[in-house]
């Protein structure tokens, strides 16, 4: 059986979807003795297989049967496919009786069936918390797209049921994948990690920690105020890892006079071979997201021990079950209180370890893997 997969969003520096595709690409390759796999992408930019961080690619991508890629810019290729209905894709890979579309848009094909992923619907749910550029393109077309596939995957029961509600998709045609965290992705011992930190990034706990994109979505804002009222009565500081993104302005200022102060580190965007020496360092991960389609890195931080606070919208309460501390992200003072509560209680934290790093061993790509696979073999 031939399968195409997109892997444009394989970028250097991965966030949640090049991370997802990333991973399950992985585990697709080592599962599936009976296919082959031909990638697509498009792009200015080449796809970088290699693990985060420069290290070599890894042997599972060298079992990609060939890749074929249009160097014209993602959006001009969309509005060929838009308005012309051209390239075809499985031509484009010689053939394929699968194709993967996996990232919200589905290409025109001449005879593959179609499986689309769409990870969430934060643009439909929250269009206020999005960047323009992605509520406009994607809310007129994703649910076209979506009822025109003749599959669609997402990673969570919280995004499948939105697809259903918002897309009209059927029930029955909605498959879910879970994220996980790969074997790849190793804890640290705390005082290896403590010194990794410091001497590479300057940064000495005690420490609150949030990783991603520093955007509304997040509830970086949120987070700011809280920390900024909790911090009155504790040492520790609020590293902040991730790029900034769009409609970030609040964050810039409540963070300035507490970078000014040393009480807010910004490290940037760090590669996922470092990610797990600041989740084991960290006293507490902060993520009371106001809406999530899964939330890798809450797994990541259970997985490396660190205690998590987070919201219970979307599918947050699904990834952590009763394995972290929930706070309402629009509660400054329960945030705050949250953190209060997980720093100065050492039987709280050591609870919350535990659970989390059991929750966390519940997910598995490989699971995920064979999940998508026998998805495949359905319509092939």
């Amino acid at each position: 059986m031939r399968i195409g997969i997109e892997i444009t969003p394989l970028t250097a520096t991965r966030t949640g979807v090049g991370s997802y595709v990333y991973w399950l690409l992985k585990h697709l390759l080592l599962e599936a003795s009976d296919m082959t796999f031909r990638a697509f992408s498009s792009g200015l930019q080449r796809p970088d297989a290699r693990v985060a961080g420069g290290a070599a690619s890894e042997a599972p991508f060298s079992l990609l049967a060939g890749h074929r890629r249009i160097g014209l810019p993602t959006r001009l290729l969309y509005q060929s496919w838009n308005l012309l209905g051209r390239p075809r894709v499985d031509a484009l890979l010689g053939g394929v009786d699968v194709f993967h579309a996996t990232n919200y848009f589905l290409p025109p094909v001449r005879s593959a069936r179609r499986v689309l992923t769409v990870y969430d619907l934060s643009f439909l749910r929250y269009p206020e918390l999005c960047s323009p550029k992605i509520v406009g393109p994607f809310s007129r077309h994703v649910g076209r797209f979506a009822r025109a596939a003749d599959a669609v995957l997402t990673c969570s029961e919280a995004s499948r049921r939105d697809i259903v509600e918002l897309l009209h998709v059927a029930e029955d045609r909605v498959t879910v994948a879970h994220g996980a965290v790969d074997d790849d992705f190793v804890p640290m011992e705390r005082d290896k990690a403590e010194a990794l930190l410091e001497k590479t990034y300057g940064v000495r706990p005690p420490f609150f920690l949030f990783v991603g994109t520093l955007e509304p979505r997040k509830n970086v804002d949120g987070i700011l105020r809280a920390f900024a009222m909790a911090s009155r009565d504790m040492p520790h500081a609020l590293v902040l890892v991730g790029e900034t993104g769009w409609n970030a302005e609040e964050i810039e200022a409540l963070a300035a006079p507490l970078l000014t102060a040393g009480r807010v580190i910004r490290p940037g965007y760090v590669a996922s071979g470092d990610l797990p020496a600041f989740y084991s360092a960290a006293s507490a991960f902060m993520f009371p997201s106001r809406y999530e389609g899964f939330g890798l890195p809450v797994l990541e931080a259970m997985a490396c021990g660190c205690p998590v606070i987070c919201s219970e919208r979307g599918s947050l309460p699904e990834v952590t079950g009763d394995a972290a501390v929930h706070a309402d992200p629009e509660d400054t003072d329960a945030i705050a209180d949250a953190m209060r509560r997980v720093a100065g209680d050492a039987a709280l934290a050591a609870a919350l370890v535990e659970k989390g790093r059991a929750r966390a061993a519940a997910f598995s790509w490989r699971r995920s893997a064979q999940t998508v696979l026998s998805l495949y073999r359905r319509l092939g």
